[in-house]
């Protein structure tokens, strides 16, 4: 382990299995994960079903990371079920936040004034404003659904909204931050070998079996261009990879 906090995201969302959407969500949030010292282990997608959701979440709190983060199926309409589906995997039930189903009430009235609200738009404000008991909502700073959030045994669970603007507006929520774990920052460096990987193999798995606290990987470029990247604590990455450098010169 090259640092001791883990985590894993659950996206929800059938259009991406569809490929109609893109991810990009988790591509951000593993980049300002490794800020904080945690490092991605599992990245599921499964589709608006509350069957897969659930079992995801369950598969995945049984590998007891620091956080899970689960995404998307949180807005009005019917195929919406990320919040039940998440209550129901951890045995819980999900209620109206009155509180939450105020500030997007306001939220609407703000953009739509001197209109009355449709019965329909009221009915999905009121589904919008579930929270599964014994979470907190992180109120949304560039949307309306909120995000909710709190601990499944040593777990951190959250449920962010999958609109990329939202999800990266919430990562940024200070009570979020405050529960995040990690404070240290994760680093990679490269260095570019010109010849072939199998030509480094041995050196590489020596260095590995050597320095346990950082990760060594090679991802072969061309016939003779080899990316070596070491990634851990900065100070230590920095050691290693000057070591590689050193001990291996350019070759053709």
């Amino acid at each position: 382990m090259i640092h001791p906090h883990t985590g894993a995201v659950l996206v929800v969302g059938s259009e991406i299995l569809l490929g109609r959407t893109q991810d990009t969500n988790t591509l951000h949030l593993i980049r300002r994960l490794l800020e904080r010292g945690i490092r991605l282990e599992r990245w599921f997608i499964v589709p608006d079903d509350p069957d897969a959701i659930s079992e995801g979440l369950r598969t995945l709190l049984d590998k007891e990371y620091d956080l899970v983060l689960i995404s998307g199926g949180m807005g009005p309409t019917h195929d919406d079920i990320t919040v039940e589906s998440v209550a129901r995997a951890l045995g819980r039930g999900a209620e109206i936040s009155e509180a939450t189903q105020l500030r997007l009430l306001e939220k609407w009235m703000t953009r739509n004034p001197r209109e009355q609200i449709p019965e329909g738009t009221a009915k999905g404000l009121r589904k919008m404003s579930q929270v599964v008991d014994g979470f907190r909502t992180l109120e949304n700073p560039a949307g309306a659904v909120e995000g909710q959030m709190g601990l499944v045994g040593r777990t951190l669970v959250a449920i962010f909204p999958g609109v990329p603007r939202e999800y990266k507006a919430l990562l940024d929520h200070p009570l979020f931050l405050q529960m995040l774990p990690g404070h240290t920052n994760v680093v990679s460096e490269e260095v570019i070998y010109s010849g072939r990987e199998s030509q480094i193999a041995t050196f590489l798995e020596e260095m590995q079996g050597r320095d346990p606290d950082v990760d060594i990987g090679s991802y072969p470029q061309g016939p003779l261009k080899v990316i070596i990247r070491v990634t851990g604590d900065p100070p230590r990455v920095l050691e290693v990879a000057d070591e590689i450098r050193r001990r291996v010169g350019p070759r053709t």
